[in-house]
């Protein structure tokens, strides 16, 4: 999902998924345009041995939004595995990244990233992870970070000949540029292309 809504739209998408043996659910979504209000928080079952989900995602908030976003994952059956990732900037709006993962067997494995950056002095990364485990043998992490860009990243560049706007964009550009499994070329290539688009707005 590539959503490009108006500014005063209020979004509260709902669904639940069921994955059963061996399937595999991967959800991919990206909002890098404002809007007023965002709200998700779907939750998937897998309840067949081998399931597997994945959700990616890359949010920018510019002022005046609210990204409230996450994803929650019960493993229910053996070798089942989860991954919730995501890539946030706020340039002065409000960004929630949740995701809980609930494993009830022993033998899952599942992950939980959240990075963020701060490009404005007004705006909030609120980073919600969770984890719960109910059997010994369970593998569960997760990794977040929140923050601004190191100042060492932004003088390494520049002393390599980029001016600081020129540095800091093309920290944003790596940031933001990740590689989503099971993405087209030709929506790949539309990613690519609003993260592009999205620069000037951010910096």
């Amino acid at each position: 999902m590539i959503h490009d809504w108006a500014e005063d739209v209020m979004v509260r998408p709902r669904s639940g998924i069921v994955v059963e043996e061996d399937g595999l659910f991967l959800s991919n979504y990206v909002s890098l345009k404002p809007v007023r209000s965002l709200q998700m928080y779907p939750t998937t079952r897998l309840i067949g041995p081998g399931a597997v989900a994945r959700f990616h995602s890359i949010l920018v908030a510019p002022p005046g939004c609210e990204l409230d976003t996450g994803a929650r994952v019960v493993l229910e059956a053996s070798n089942t595995r989860a991954e919730i990732v995501s890539r946030t900037i706020t340039t002065g709006g409000v960004i929630k990244a949740r995701g809980h993962l609930i494993g009830l067997e022993p033998d899952v494995k599942a992950h939980l990233e959240c990075h963020g950056l701060i490009l404005a002095d007004a705006g909030l990364i609120h980073a919600i992870p969770e984890l719960e485990g109910h059997r010994a043998g369970a593998e569960m992490s997760h990794e977040a970070a929140v923050g601004k860009i190191a100042e060492e990243e932004i003088e390494y560049l520049m002393a390599r000949g980029l001016s600081e706007e020129e540095a800091t964009a093309t920290i944003v550009r790596g940031f933001l540029n990740v590689q989503i499994e099971g993405l087209p070329p030709e929506l790949q290539a539309e990613v690519d292309k609003a993260i592009e688009e999205s620069q000037e707005s951010m910096l």
